[in-house]
């Protein structure tokens, strides 16, 4: 490694660091608050709430015994490091120094590896990490003459320990194997197939001699229960389509342009080198999309398995495009890039509306007719609490990047102006949204409303238990002993909402967002006396108690 390599990637650690801080105190949000209580609770309890593997609640019990329940999201920050870290030395075995800093970096200021770094769970940061620990033991085993079998016994610890935590993590075999298979298909041995089914084997044989060990020394561990969490997912019925392409939707939203159109430059180098990723990708299309049913979930969590691998290819394409010309002998490509960023980064500040979650036929058909100036909501049931990002801007930043490679694409004179844009105004589409999680400066933070609704629930003795909306709160609720339940505002909750609400005699914590729609929600809070309200931009929160509506 070159000095200055070395020093550019110490920086872009150091950023990937900062960037991410901000976000520690984001509240808890519904299954990373119970989470946070259960992993409190003690080693039995998280393992009776995490119905993973047995090393998903041994991880969440230690971070909450070396962190404090308040500040769990330190451990998945310390995996996202780790991956950075990992995935620069993986691409510069594949590519070089260059392309490894390219992915670092887009993994850096990925909002999705924000997130993802800092979410209360295993899919954002501790499985990459495994992930790219185990591609680069897969790499070495290949490649190093001087200690395969070393490397070979690593791969499978990398690969158990990664089933120990989620039995997702299949996902990471299967592409390894299919990367193999592939690669050795015109001159595939039975030495080739039966290497790759010993290592198979030795991991099944590992997994089962791990879990049954576990079950032995912590009953709480119940290998039906894991088994029955998985089934639960598996059925071809029922499925909620709808929710499957919003949840994509935010997904893609979440990646950026900038992880995105790049892909449509993949040179067939590219492709060659990042076969194992690619694989990854297909089969997790397979896994989630198909084989199992997450429409019920919280699916663009389980997406970020999609972060490493974008931000290896993009990566890697970006660093071969930009090999080709000098920025800075070709000044007017900042400008220009500049220019279009500004454009895209100004439809931020255009007065927007802020819509209701449902009915969600209203958003596709605002959509489908041109009405964006209107503010989405990003939120989720493993988090984030909430922030608001303008829709309109948001279609721009990716109408910008599609012209752009589009423009490259047609004529490939125009690709160092193609490229430019998408860095520029995908660097700053991700800041935006960087931004608004982490301080809410434009249109709100859910973090000050909340704190200031808290703060005088504190101050009131006479509110002793609180139904707070979408559990935004519910941890520092439990912890001031006055959490009583949540509600979420949806249509299919409504006639359980109308029994429980009319026997509740308590308060009400409601942070809107996103807003509630009309309908018996709304109208039951108008019913009520207001006892406090706060706002943060265009996010109120609202302590309501003294409800007169009556159960129709």
């Amino acid at each position: 490694m070159t000095p200055q390599t070395r020093l550019v990637l110490i920086g872009l650690l150091i950023l990937f660091v900062a960037v991410r801080l901000p976000g520690l105190s984001t509240p808890y949000q519904q299954d990373e608050f119970k989470t946070a209580i259960a992993a409190e609770s003690g080693l039995s309890e998280a393992s009776t709430f995490l119905t993973h593997p047995p090393l998903t609640a041994v991880l969440f019990r230690a971070d909450a015994l070396v962190f404090g329940g308040e500040h769990m999201r330190v451990m998945p920050l310390f995996f996202g490091l780790i991956s950075a870290v990992l995935l620069f030395f993986v691409v510069r075995r594949r590519f070089d120094e260059r392309a490894a800093l390219w992915a670092v970096f887009l993994y850096t200021i990925s909002f999705y590896g924000i997130w993802s770094s800092l979410m209360l769970d295993t899919d954002g940061a501790i499985l990459p990490a495994l992930f790219i620990a185990a591609l680069y033991c897969y790499d070495r085993a290949r490649n190093d003459s001087k200690n395969p079998k070393l490397w070979l016994l690593l791969l499978i610890g990398a690969l158990i320990t990664g089933f120990l935590v989620k039995l997702s993590f299949v996902l990471v075999l299967g592409a390894l194997g299919a990367d193999v298979i592939f690669e050795k298909r015109k001159e595939l041995s039975v030495k080739t197939l039966v290497s790759f089914g010993v290592v198979s084997f030795a991991c099944i044989l590992l997994l089962t001699g791990a879990l049954l060990a576990v079950t032995f020394f912590n009953p709480a561990f119940s290998i039906g229960g894991m088994v029955s969490h998985a089934l639960y997912y598996v059925h071809w019925s029922g499925r909620s389509y709808l929710q499957v392409i919003i949840q994509s939707l935010k997904a893609i939203f979440y990646l950026s342009p900038l992880l995105i159109a790049p892909i449509f430059f993949a040179s067939k180098e590219v492709i060659k080198r990042t076969t194992p990723f690619l694989w990854y990708l297909a089969l997790g299309f397979i896994f989630y999309f198909i084989l199992f049913d997450f429409s019920r979930g919280a699916l663009d969590k389980y997406l970020m398995f999609t972060i490493i691998p974008l931000s290896v290819i993009s990566g890697a394409i970006l660093s071969e495009i930009f090999a080709s010309f000098s920025l800075r002998a070709r000044p007017s490509l900042i400008v220009l890039g500049a220019v279009a960023t500004a454009a895209v980064v100004a439809l931020l500040f255009v007065p927007a509306e802020v819509v209701p979650l449902y009915p969600k036929t209203l958003w596709f058909t605002r959509v489908i007719r041109g009405d964006w100036d209107m503010l989405t909501a990003f939120n989720g049931g493993s988090g984030p609490v909430g922030f608001y990002v303008s829709f309109l801007f948001i279609v721009a930043a990716y109408i910008a990047a599609s012209a752009a490679a589009l423009a490259g694409l047609v004529k490939k004179s125009l690709l160092p102006l193609a490229a430019s844009v998408l860095v520029f105004s995908g660097v700053a589409y991700n800041v935006a949204f960087m931004e608004e999680f982490s301080f809410g400066k434009l249109y709100g933070s859910t973090e000050v409303a909340l704190a200031s609704a808290l703060a005088y629930i504190d101050a009131t003795d006479d509110i002793k238990d609180v139904i707070t909306y979408n559990d935004i709160g519910a941890y520092e609720l439990k912890h001031r002993g006055k959490y009583a339940s949540h509600f979420t505002a949806a249509p299919q909750f409504e006639d359980v909402a109308r029994t429980a609400f009319s026997k509740y005699s308590g308060s009400f914590l409601v942070v809107d967002i996103p807003p509630l729609y009309d309908g018996f929600y709304r109208d039951f809070f108008d019913s009520c006396t207001i006892r406090f309200m706060a706002r943060s931009g265009v996010i109120i929160s609202t302590v309501y108690s003294s409800c007169t509506w009556t159960k129709e």
